[in-house]
C-alpha cells in the first residue's frame, strides 16, 4: 500500500486534526479513534476517559469546532478540594475560610512572605516562590506528588504557567475570612459538548472529517531508511513523510535502526498512568459539583468528577455518576486487586457517596500513557529523540508525539501545525514545543 506521500501514525486528537488539515490517511491501532479523548456509554451512563473539559480561548479552535458542528454548553466551574475533612472551593489559595484557623494563618503569612525565595530551580521551589510555603505544604506539594507519583523537587516547572492559578494578595486575604468561589484560573468557565455523547463528541466530529481512517492498524516495525511501516495485520505502508502522534518511547522501539543514544534518551521518557473507576449510582442529585481534588495521601484517588453534572444526557433519569482517578507509575505501583474497593470505601468516608447509595454500574478504564512527566531528564531526552526523527522525515505532534503537557485544544492545534510543517518542509514548529 502507498500513503501517497504522507502517513499519520495514531488517531488521537492530534492525528485526526493533522489529517483534516493535510488530507493524509490515519493508521490507528485500536478499533476506535480518539485515544484518551473518547467517551464510553454503559447502560445509559456516559463516562469520559478521565475528566475532560474545553477551556480554550483560542478563537481558531472554537471556529473549527463550530464548523465541525460541535455545540457546547458554557458552564461556570463548581469545583472543590477535600482537605482536613472539609470541602473547600477551588482554587484552594483563595478559599481557605473553612480550614482550621491556625492553618489559614500559616498559609496567608507565608503567602505574604513568598518573595523571600530566590529564583526557582525546580517545581517545588516554583510553588513556594509563587504561593508561599503554607499553600505549598498544605495542598500543592502533596497533590503534585500524588498526581505525578514523584516529588515536585524532582520536576521542572516550565509547564506550570496557567495550569496553576496564581491569586492576588486581596483574593488570598478575602478567601481566608470569607470562602467564596472566585472565578480565577483557565477553567473558571468551561465548555462541554451538548450532544450527550460526552467529550468524545469532539473526537467524533474530527473523525468524520479525517481522511481515510484505518482502524486496527497496530505498528510493529518502522524502517526509517526505506520509509516503511509494518502493521500487525500484515499491511505495509510506504511514505515520504510520516506524522507521528504515538508515544515517543513506543515509536523508537519500532525502529531497528535507531542509534543507541536515541534509544537511551527514549528510555528516560515516562508518564504517569491513571486508573479511572466509574460508578453509575441509582440515586438522583448525588452532588452538584463538577470535580473535587484530593491531596491527602491516605485517599487513593487524586480527583473525582460527577459526569451527570456535565449534561443531563450523561446518566439515566433519576441516576447520578461519579468517576475517580487514581495515578500510578513505576515509582508508585498500583494494587489492582483492591483498588476498586478502596475507592468506594474512601468515596463513602469523604461523603462523596452515600453508604446506602445503590451502585448500578461499575467499570474501570486504564490509561497507560496519561501525563508526560516533567522530570529533569525530560527536555534533553525529548530533544534528542525529536531531532533524530526529524532527520528521518518524521514530524511528531500531540501530547505524546512531542512529550509535552497539552490540553485537548493544544493537541488539535499541534496536529494542524504538523500538517503545515509537512506542507512547508519546515520543522521549526514541532521543535519549538520541546523545552
Amino acid at each position: 500500500m502507498s500513503a501517497n506521500g504522507v502517513a499519520i501514525l495514531g488517531g488521537g486528537l492530534a492525528g485526526l486534526s493533522a489529517s483534516l488539515h493535510c488530507g493524509a490517511p490515519v493508521y490507528e491501532a485500536d478499533d476506535r479513534a480518539g485515544g484518551v479523548a473518547l467517551s464510553d456509554t454503559i447502560e445509559g451512563f456516559t463516562f469520559d476517559r478521565g475528566i475532560h473539559v474545553l477551556q480554550t480561548q483560542n478563537q481558531a479552535i472554537l471556529d473549527l469546532l463550530q464548523e465541525l458542528g460541535v455545540e457546547f454548553r458554557l458552564i461556570p466551574r463548581n469545583a472543590f478540594i477535600y482537605s482536613h475533612g472539609t470541602y473547600t472551593p477551588y482554587p484552594f489559595q483563595i478559599n481557605t475560610a473553612g480550614l482550621p484557623l491556625g492553618l489559614r494563618a500559616q498559609c496567608v503569612w507565608h503567602f505574604l512572605r513568598r518573595g523571600r525565595h530566590g529564583p526557582p530551580t525546580n517545581y517545588e521551589e516554583w510553588i513556594c516562590r509563587n504561593l508561599g510555603d503554607g499553600f505549598a505544604r498544605t495542598f500543592l506539594i502533596p497533590y503534585s506528588e500524588k498526581f505525578w507519583t514523584i516529588h515536585p523537587r524532582d520536576m521542572t516547572y516550565e509547564w506550570a504557567g496557567s495550569r496553576v492559578p496564581q491569586p492576588s494578595i486581596r483574593q488570598v486575604l478575602r478567601g481566608a475570612v470569607w470562602s467564596k468561589q472566585t472565578q480565577i484560573g483557565a477553567n473558571a468557565v468551561f465548555r462541554y459538548p451538548k450532544s450527550g455523547k460526552g467529550y468524545g463528541a469532539i473526537t467524533n466530529a474530527l473523525r468524520k472529517r479525517a481522511s481515510r481512517l484505518h482502524l486496527g492498524h497496530r505498528a510493529v516495525a518502522l524502517d526509517t531508511n526505506f520509509r516503511c511501516i509494518t502493521f500487525s495485520n500484515g499491511t505495509k505502508v510506504h511514505y515520504d513523510v510520516l506524522i507521528n502522534t504515538i508515544p515517543l518511547p513506543d515509536l523508537v522501539a519500532l525502529c531497528p535502526d535507531a542509534p543507541e543514544s536515541v534509544r537511551a534518551a527514549a528510555a528516560q521518557l515516562w508518564t504517569n498512568s491513571i486508573l479511572v473507576v466509574n460508578l453509575g449510582v441509582g440515586r438522583a442529585n448525588l452532588s452538584d459539583r463538577h470535580w473535587v481534588h484530593f491531596p491527602e495521601r491516605h485517599i487513593p484517588f487524586f480527583r473525582i468528577s460527577y459526569p451527570h453534572n456535565f449534561g443531563p444526557e450523561l446518566a439515566p433519569a433519576g441516576c447520578s455518576s461519579v468517576s475517580a482517578e487514581v495515578s500510578f507509575s513505576r515509582h508508585r505501583p498500583l494494587d489492582r486487586g483492591s483498588i476498586v474497593r478502596e475507592v468506594i470505601e474512601n468515596l463513602i468516608r469523604a461523603r462523596a457517596l452515600g453508604k446506602d447509595d445503590p451502585i448500578v454500574v461499575q467499570t474501570t478504564h486504564e490509561i497507560k500513557y496519561a501525563y508526560c512527566a516533567y522530570d529533569k531528564q525530560r527536555t534533553a531526552a525529548a530533544r534528542v529523540v525529536l531531532q533524530w526523527l526529524r532527520s528521518k522525515n518524521i514530524v511528531s505532534c500531540g501530547r505524546y508525539g512531542l512529550w509535552t503537557y497539552f490540553w485537548s485544544d493544544e493537541a488539535i492545534l499541534s496536529g494542524k501545525k504538523a500538517a503545515e510543517t509537512v506542507r512547508s518542509g519546515n520543522a521549526s514548529d514541532e521543535m519549538a514545543n520541546v523545552g
